[in-house]
């Protein structure tokens, strides 16, 4: 399979959203929740 150039779409898509989507998969933001507590407001 060959693929033009007009074919092929780049995109950065940054780290960031890397590490919040590993972060998600993880659950660590329940984890740091159920041992530090969360606050009020």
């Amino acid at each position: 399979m060959s693929f033009s150039e007009s074919q092929i779409k780049v995109q950065d898509i940054a780290h960031l959203g890397i590490v919040a989507g590993i972060i998600d998969e993880m659950s660590l933001v329940d984890l740091f929740n159920q041992l530090l507590g969360t606050h009020p407001q």
